[in-house]
């Protein structure tokens, strides 16, 4: 976003230098991606008065000129058509740099006549495309008077990048905050008049729609004279990149790039009585914005409506069929809050991004919708005239307050030195936010243009960038820990890659099994969720093994004869405690099953199913690949109610699921 300094200086006493204001921009956290000092590009330029003007003897389109420049006179050769003795123009020196062309002014002869100097076109200073000849000053202009002073050039331009959480610094007055706050200076908000809300004719406004447009506010004004800006409004509106266009538009972009709140004006004569309705888009529905272009609009638009037709896509663009024309004198005038999320959509499913699009994706305050609107209507009748003979003001569901507490113990810590209670309370309310001092705690209340500020850290971060980064000491000493940190996944890794050598297949299976399931090993509490994926698997697995041989019968049920599965996965357990509220405990269980052919029909043998002693044999490779004690105690129990259910399984399927698990007896 670009600012200017000249600007920004309306609101809060600055330092003289840019290298400085830049150090401090950047030290409140915001990116300042380039400065232009408007007055360095006219260095060496100055206000000339051509003395004489006579023709060249030797080219019948050239003149030799002499040029006073307030510190001596120069002969300078000009070609352009329109140069003339008396004028007053602008005139580069010799060893001007000239930015717009890449040449310094050298002296030179022409056509054997010897040149210092360039009498420039508008083109040449980079001011318009006008090069059909000299720029021609008027009379008044004050010979060797810089040429930036004389043209109110000696602005300097900040390009400042913003991230997505600081809508508010989308403005002259967010920025000047935040270097009010760093300077301990006072910020100076213009107080519009209250003059301007004064309501003579009713504007009805109805939002069908408050959860994309919250707050709607507007004013007619009536008897304005449509022209060009005055030169303070022209050159605010253009320093900032935008183009002047006439007074009413250029003081809604005005008020935008001081307050951060977009607006928009009507041709009232173009609407369906004095009446607003918001209303979200009807499905394919289509509108023509201002800049000609048909749009078929997405659900989520919002689209401001006359009583007959749409007349503007809410925080995007106004409509053709109702922007301000030449003859224009009576005017509707919009201050909203929109949804940013529904902006953002809009915008995005459009294809379109305007400066208004932009500040409200980034949420504007919905608080300011009045402000703007009545400082907007003074400017307009400062301006153009007129009067405003009705406003209105929407807004049936305002925002809770958000009142955050700042514990100065936490914010001390979390900082890693100590803030004065007053320096940080100073910040905060610098920064917009109401302050109520406690013992420990600062309670605080979110001012409506912090969208961001939500948490007990975001203040603290605010008081850390007020307060200065640079000022929070870098600790002399670091004690770091180099003492080596248990792995809890190294262990299961390695289990891992142990069971794949012995050429194993890995399975996984789901957390959530059959309420029977989970009852079978029938050694802990089944754990139930209140809200499961699937009504047939609402408990968590209390053993892997069940899972395993719901894989095991399947594969069979395709085909698939001999099988060598593996499976690591949590398990989960209810423990009774001492509370209503039984303890869940979670925990990590393998468990392998094998079926089918160990060795399959060769010329040198029969085929040989898998036995006990494979199973066997398989443990033992097992651990002694993980280096651990090999004295291993089997079992079967075959009242266990996982058994039954092995047992029912080989009996439905052939060959034979065989599964057990093994405890280590160390």
């Amino acid at each position: 976003m670009k600012l200017s300094l000249h600007w920004l200086k309306r609101y809060v006493d600055l330092p003289e230098s840019p290298e400085e204001l830049d150090r401090i921009v950047t030290g409140t956290g915001l990116e300042m991606e380039g400065i232009e000092d408007r007055k360095a590009r006219f260095d060496g330029i100055v206000v000339g008065h051509v003395v004489t003007c006579e023709k060249h003897p030797k080219a019948d389109k050239l003149s030799i000129c002499t040029v006073d420049s307030g510190s001596g006179t120069a002969t300078v050769i000009c070609g352009a058509p329109n140069v003339a003795a008396g004028q007053k123009v602008p005139f580069a020196t010799e060893g001007a740099w000239m930015h717009t062309l890449g040449f310094r002014i050298e002296k030179k002869a022409i056509r054997g006549i010897e040149s210092s100097g360039m009498i420039c076109s508008a083109k040449e200073l980079g001011l318009n495309d006008d090069h059909s000849g000299i720029m021609v000053l008027p009379d008044h202009a004050q010979t060797g008077t810089p040429i930036a002073e004389h043209l109110g050039m000696t602005d300097v331009i900040f390009d400042i990048g913003i991230t997505p959480n600081r809508g508010d610094a989308l403005s002259h007055v967010g920025i000047a905050r935040d270097l009010a706050a760093v300077l301990s200076r006072e910020l100076r908000i213009p107080e519009p008049l209250s003059a301007a809300t004064v309501t003579r004719e009713h504007v009805r406004v109805t939002i069908k729609a408050p959860t994309l447009c919250p707050r709607y506010s507007a004013a007619i004004i009536r008897g304005i004279t449509l022209g060009a800006s005055p030169a303070w409004l022209k050159n605010a509106v253009e320093s900032v990149g935008m183009r002047s266009i006439n007074t009413v538009v250029d003081i809604t972009n005005f008020v935008m790039m001081e307050i951060g709140q977009p607006m928009h004006a009507f041709d009232l004569s173009a609407l369906a009585g004095p009446s607003i309705t918001v209303r979200d888009a009807r499905p394919g529905e289509g509108f023509v914005t201002l800049d000609g272009k048909s749009h078929v609009l997405p659900p989520s638009a919002v689209l401001i409506c006359d009583d007959e037709k749409p007349v503007a896509i809410g925080g995007i663009m106004g409509g053709a069929n109702s922007e301000i024309r030449a003859g224009t004198t009576d005017i509707l005038l919009e201050s909203a809050y929109f949804n940013p999320s529904s902006i953002r959509k809009t915008a995005k499913l459009l294809g379109v991004s305007t400066e208004s699009s932009y500040r409200f994706e980034r949420a504007t305050d919905p608080e300011r919708t009045m402000w703007a609107l009545r400082r907007a209507i003074d400017l307009i009748i400062e301006t153009s005239g007129g009067l405003c003979t009705g406003t209105a003001d929407v807004y049936p569901h305002p925002d809770p307050a958000r009142v955050i507490d700042l514990r100065l113990r936490t914010m001390d810590s979390l900082l890693g030195i100590s803030i004065d209670r007053v320096r940080a309370t100073e910040i905060l309310r610098a920064l917009g936010c109401t302050v109520i001092e406690g013992v420990d705690v600062l309670s605080c209340t979110a001012p409506t243009f912090r969208s961001d500020l939500e948490r007990e850290v975001d203040l603290i971060e605010e008081v850390a960038r007020i307060h200065g980064y640079d000022n929070i000491p870098t600790p002399a000493r670091m004690e770091i820990s180099t003492e080596e940190q248990y792995d809890d996944e190294a262990f299961l890794s390695e289990l891992r890659s142990a069971a794949l050598s012995l050429g194993m297949d890995e399975m996984v299976s789901s957390s959530l099994v059959q309420h029977a399931h989970a009852q079978l090993p029938g050694e802990h509490a089944v754990v139930s969720v209140l809200n499961p994926v699937s009504a047939d698997r609402p408990s968590l697995r209390t053993s892997l093994l069940p899972s395993m041989l719901e894989a095991a019968d399947r594969n069979i049920r395709v085909g698939v004869q001999s099988m060598r599965l593996f499976e690591i996965g949590s398990i989960f357990s209810a423990q009774p405690s001492e509370l209503e509220n039984p303890k869940h405990h979670e925990g990590f269980q393998f468990a392998f099953a094998i079926t089918g052919l160990a060795q399959t029909r060769e010329w040198f043998g029969e085929s040989r199913p898998y036995d006990f002693f494979d199973l066997k044999g398989f443990v033992h490779s097992l651990l002694e690949k993980l280096r651990m004690e090999t004295r291993v105690r089997f079992s079967s129990d075959a009242k266990n109610a996982l058994s039954k259910y092995s047992w029912r399984l080989k009996q439905r399927a052939v060959p034979a699921v065989a599964s057990w698990k093994f405890q280590d007896t160390c």
